[in-house]
C-alpha cells in the first residue's frame, strides 16, 4: 500500500493547511468571475443569448439577429438558443398531442393516424410524436426540462423510447436518478444510463418486458437513395449477435483474389442464405410458400416494353420499394417471367374488366396491386401485395341488377389491415377521384389527399423539323 505525503513545512498544522486551501479557492473563484465578466463585456450578444430562457421573447430576439453581423461567440450561442427554442416548441406540441391522444378512446381510433396525415409524414413518425407526448405527460419533470431547453428533442425522444415501456412508479424513479446528468450526456450515453438504471431499479419487471418484446420481433425494409435499401431486424440481442457472427463466419471464407470487403461479403452472404427459398417457392422443409393476392411471393416490377427492350431509359417500379433505374429493370427481366398489363394511354392506369361478383378476379387484383403499389391511406407504405383489396363504396348484395359492376377497378383500392379497420370502424371515409387521387375524410372532418402512385406515360419527344424548314411559333405581327 502506497501513500502520498505533503511537505507542509516546519511549524504548520492541519488548520494552517485548511486556511491556505480556502484562500486558494477564493482566489480561483475571483479570477473565474472576472474572466467571465470580461468575456461578457467583449461578447455582449453571446452573453445575452447564453442565459435566455426559451419562449416568445427569445424567438423574437433570434429572429431580429443577422448572422453575418455576429462574432463567432454569438453565433455559437445563437445555435444553442435556437436549439433551446426548438425544445420549447416540441414541448408545446407534445402537450397538444397528449390531449388529443387522451380523447381517442373509441376502438380503432388513433391520434397517430390524424397526426400523420396532417403533418404529411409516415405513421411511424407520428407514433413517435404520440409516444413522446404520452411519456412526457407521465413524467412532468422531463416535460419541464424539455420546455426549459435543458433537454433537446433527441434526448427527450430517448427518454420517451425508454420510459414508455415502464410502469409509472419505475419511470419516475429512473428519471429522478438520470435527469440531473441528462443534459451533459450524448443521446447514446443517456440511453445506456437509462437502461442500466432500469435493470437496477426494476429487475423483475425488466425480465417480463423482455419476454413481451420478444413477441414483437420483426424485419423492416426502408428505401434508400441510389436504388439501395436498408433491411433492419428487431430481435433478441443474443439472436441478433448470433446472426451477425454467422454472416461474418461465412464472409470470412473468401478466396485470396476476392476483392470484396468484409462488409460487402457479409451483405452478399445474407442475400444468398435467404433468397434461395424465394427462388425455390418453398419453405426450408419443402412445403410451398403461401399465395398472396392469388400468386406465389415474388418480385413485382412494372416497366414499359421499351425499357425492357433497351429502347428507353424510363425507370421501372419495384413493388415494396419504388422507382428503380432501367439497368436494374433489365437485370431482373433477364431471369424473370413477364406478363403484359394494359394501361390507359392518357393516365397510365391499368385497365381490367369488372365482375358482378364480390371477390375481384385475378386480373382485377393484379391491376389494383400494380396501380396502387402501396396501401392508399396517406403516408402508408405497406406494399399493395400484402394489403386487402377493398371496395371503396361498400359492395351491396341487395343492389343486384341495378348496380351490376360494383367490383370494378375504379371502386377498388389496396388497404393494409390497420387502415381497413380505420375505414370500417373509426370514421375514416375514402373517395377515389378522376385523376387517381384518393381523398380521405378524417373523423374530425379534415380532408387529406393520397396522390396516385403511378406516373402518367412520358410522351415521346417531338421529331425535329425537316432540314431547310424554319418553324416560328410566334411570328411577328404583319405591320
Amino acid at each position: 500500500m502506497s501513500t502520498t505525503a505533503h511537505d507542509v513545512g516546519p511549524g504548520t498544522g492541519p488548520d494552517d493547511v485548511a486556511r491556505e486551501d480556502a484562500a486558494t479557492r477564493e482566489e480561483t473563484a475571483a479570477a473565474e468571475f472576472w474572466d467571465q465578466w470580461l468575456w461578457s463585456v467583449r461578447h455582449r450578444v453571446a452573453a445575452e443569448l447564453e442565459d435566455a430562457r426559451p419562449g416568445p421573447e427569445l424567438a423574437a430576439r433570434l429572429a431580429s439577429l443577422e448572422p453575418a453581423d455576429l462574432d463567432e461567440a454569438a453565433l455559437v450561442e445563437a445555435a444553442g438558443a435556437w436549439e433551446r427554442l426548438g425544445s420549447w416548441v416540441a414541448a408545446g406540441q407534445a402537450r397538444a398531442v397528449a390531449e388529443l391522444a387522451g380523447r381517442r378512446r373509441a376502438p380503432g381510433s388513433s391520434a397517430a393516424d390524424e397526426i400523420a396525415v396532417r403533418l404529411g409524414t409516415t405513421r411511424a413518425v407520428a407514433e413517435g410524436k404520440v409516444g413522446l407526448a404520452i411519456s412526457l405527460d407521465r413524467v412532468p419533470a422531463a416535460a419541464d426540462a424539455l420546455a426549459r431547453g435543458e433537454l433537446d428533442v433527441r434526448k427527450a425522444m430517448v427518454l420517451a423510447d425508454e420510459l414508455i415501456r415502464l410502469d409509472d412508479d419505475v419511470a419516475q424513479r429512473v428519471v429522478e436518478a438520470v435527469l440531473p446528468v441528462a443534459g451533459s450526456c450524448t443521446a447514446p450515453q443517456l440511453r445506456a444510463r437509462l437502461r442500466r438504471m432500469e435493470l437496477l431499479r426494476d429487475p423483475d419487471g425488466a425480465r417480463g418486458r423482455h419476454e413481451k418484446a420478444r413477441t414483437e420481433r420483426h424485419v423492416e425494409l426502408t428505401p434508400a437513395p441510389d436504388a439501395m435499401a436498408w433491411l433492419s431486424a428487431y430481435l433478441p440481442a443474443d439472436d441478433a449477435v448470433a446472426i451477425h457472427t454467422s454472416l461474418t463466419a461465412l464472409a470470412g471464407d473468401a478466396a485470396p483474389e476476392d476483392e470484396r470487403t468484409l462488409d460487402q461479403r457479409r451483405a452478399d452472404a445474407l442475400v444468398d442464405v435467404t433468397t434461395r427459398w424465394l427462388d425455390a417457392g418453398t419453405h426450408p422443409d419443402g412445403t410451398p410458400l403461401t399465395l398472396r393476392q392469388g400468386r406465389r411471393p415474388h418480385l413485382a416490377v412494372t416497366a414499359s416494353a421499351a425499357t425492357l427492350l433497351g429502347l428507353s431509359d424510363e425507370p421501372g417500379d419495384l413493388a415494396g420499394y419504388g422507382p428503380i433505374p432501367p439497368g436494374m429493370v433489365r437485370r431482373i427481366a433477364a431471369r424473370s417471367t413477364w406478363e403484359p398489363l394494359l394501361t390507359d394511354a392518357w393516365t397510365g392506369e391499368p385497365i381490367a374488366r369488372s365482375t358482378r361478383r364480390y371477390a375481384p378476379t385475378q386480373s382485377l387484383r393484379d391491376a389494383v396491386v400494380a396501380r396502387d403499389r402501396t396501401c392508399t391511406f396517406p403516408g402508408c407504405r405497406v406494399p399493395a401485395a400484402r394489403c386487402d383489396i377493398d371496395h371503396i363504396n361498400p359492395f351491396d348484395e341487395q343492389a343486384g341488377a341495378a348496380t351490376p359492376h360494383q367490383t370494378r377497378i375504379d371502386n377498388l383500392h389496396a388497404l393494409c389491415r390497420h387502415h381497413h379497420r380505420a375505414k370500417t370502424h373509426a370514421g375514416w371515409t375514402p373517395e377515389r377521384r378522376e385523376d387517381g387521387t384518393t381523398r380521405w375524410s378524417s373523423p374530425t372532418g379534415q380532408r387529406h389527399d393520397r396522390p396516385p402512385a403511378h406516373d402518367p406515360p412520358i410522351p415521346p419527344p417531338a421529331p425535329p423539323p425537316p432540314e431547310g424548314i424554319s418553324i416560328d411559333l410566334y411570328p411577328p405581327p404583319p405591320f
